[in-house]
């Protein structure tokens, strides 16, 4: 009887020890998610994308990017929300997979971001952040268009991209092409805080593509 209650007992102990280190790893790996450098999960806004045959399109296409994951392709609000690292593919590929994802169906997804500036409407922010949108090497890549101004909310939208297959280094826009000038501290940038919204639940208010100013 005391061997079998030790035998029950030496069991429940290996089996807690078990657990316990299954959780440990599982924090552990997602602490390291959290943690990586360069690896942002964002909203891509899209449009006409309403099937099955639509989110299955993108999910191929961005999944031949290295780094890039689907999360999510909601096709009743019409996003898709995409994780991946930016020094290994740009904001730019990850949109242009996207894009010729639509191409295939023979629609146009337009995918676009959405940019904020919280302190825009504060001071004489607007005209120094206004100058960064308009750069002329920036214009080349995208186009950024308002949104809400007096929320300081724009829309990232990507001009065609012809990627080389050759490149080993992110091509086209990315994050910091904007972030950069706008966020960090002067002398080298604006010092102001900025975002790409990675909140889907942007779309529950009124639809940001028919918002004009």
């Amino acid at each position: 009887m005391k061997f079998k209650s030790a035998l029950i007992a030496a069991w429940c102990a290996v089996l807690f020890l078990s657990i316990g280190r299954m959780v440990l790893v599982a924090d552990v790996e997602k602490a390291d998610e959290v943690r990586q450098p360069h690896t942002p999960t964002l909203i891509f806004f899209l449009t006409g994308v309403e099937s099955q045959q639509d989110a299955d399109s993108i999910r191929a296409s961005v999944q031949k990017l290295k780094s890039a994951t689907t999360l999510d392709v909601n096709t009743n609000r019409s996003y898709a929300c995409i994780r991946f690292d930016s020094h290994v593919v740009s904001y730019h590929q990850v949109a242009q997979a996207i894009a010729e994802a639509g191409k295939t169906l023979g629609k146009s997804y337009d995918p676009y971001l959405i940019f904020s500036v919280l302190e825009y409407g504060r001071s004489n922010n607007a005209a120094k952040v206004d100058a960064i949108f308009a750069g002329k090497r920036l214009n080349t890549r995208v186009n950024v268009k308002p949104l809400d101004k007096n929320k300081g909310e724009f829309s990232v939208h990507f001009l065609p991209l012809k990627v080389d297959p050759n490149e080993t280094t992110p091509q086209g826009f990315n994050g910091g092409h904007l972030h950069h000038p706008i966020s960090d501290p002067p002398p080298q940038g604006l010092g102001l805080t900025s975002t790409y919204v990675a909140n889907a639940d942007y779309h529950l208010r009124e639809d940001p593509a028919k918002v004009t100013h």
